[in-house]
């Protein structure tokens, strides 16, 4: 499945201009289109991804309905369906195309998060990183941070943040599971080791592995860290290709 979602609307307005750049901001490409089956086949082929925005007259949508229908019925493709719409005018819709054939339906005032949400879990189960175990690498040093990401992503669904209380934040957040956390061990603020206990005491967190990322490897940090009970440390200034290693043993059997 393509990141690339074809957007049906009477027009682009404000509300329309704002979900456009939500989505656009997480990886998706958002092709905007009027509700006419003309214009709609001047962009074959067409995404896999469909979302209708209704608004005002749905007879207008009646053509692109049935169009979008036929086209989920022919192709040999799996399509993605949503609708946007107050109650009345997504019922209104489902004369022209059936319920089963509508992945999710979002109530206006739309709540971005919500959709935003879905297209994510498409991402995870579809894209170019499905299957792949997902990372989440906190450091303070942007320049390491950008360095791990290029080298994890590879292999691995990499995820980036900058101090150990946005972690907390993103991990709370999440919903589709973190594999293991690469947490630096000298933050500002909160220290890895706190970070590392605050993680342990939620239940939320507390089953996620932990490897603590060091430049340090003198006595008293290493019994520091060890005294904490991760599932081990790695020096953050040894070669990339034994750091992806280790990375790789770690993940081997899990």
């Amino acid at each position: 499945m393509d990141n690339k979602i074809l957007l049906v609307c009477t027009e682009a307005n404000f509300l329309v201009k704002t979900l456009i750049k939500s989505i656009s901001d997480i990886g998706f490409e958002v092709i905007t289109t009027q509700p006419d089956i003309v214009e709609i086949q001047l962009l074959e082929p067409l995404p896999d991804i469909f979302m209708v925005y209704l608004e005002g007259n749905t007879t207008l949508f009646s053509g692109t309905m049935k169009f979008l229908k036929n086209k989920m019925s022919e192709d040999m493709k799996d399509r993605v369906l949503y609708l946007i719409g107050n109650e009345t005018e997504i019922n209104a819709v489902n004369e022209f195309i059936p319920k089963t054939m509508v992945t999710a339906s979002f109530t206006r005032p739309v709540n971005v998060p919500d959709i935003l949400g879905k297209l994510k879990n498409l991402q995870l189960h579809n894209g170019p990183n499905a299957g792949r175990k997902r990372i989440l690498v906190v450091d303070d040093d942007a320049t390491a941070l950008r360095a791990m990401n290029n080298l994890f992503s590879k292999k691995y669904d990499v995820s980036i943040v900058t101090s150990g209380i946005n972690a907390i934040s993103f991990l709370t957040q999440d919903q589709q599971g973190i594999d293991l956390i690469l947490l630096d061990y000298e933050m500002p603020g909160a220290s890895g080791l706190q970070v590392f206990e605050m993680l342990k005491n939620d239940p939320r967190t507390a089953l996620i592995p932990v490897i603590f990322l060091t430049s340090k490897d003198d006595k008293d940090t290493v019994l520091k860290i060890l005294s904490a009970k991760p599932e081990k440390y790695l020096l953050k200034n040894q070669e990339p290709e034994l750091l992806i290693q280790k990375i790789d043993d770690f993940f081997k059997g899990r």
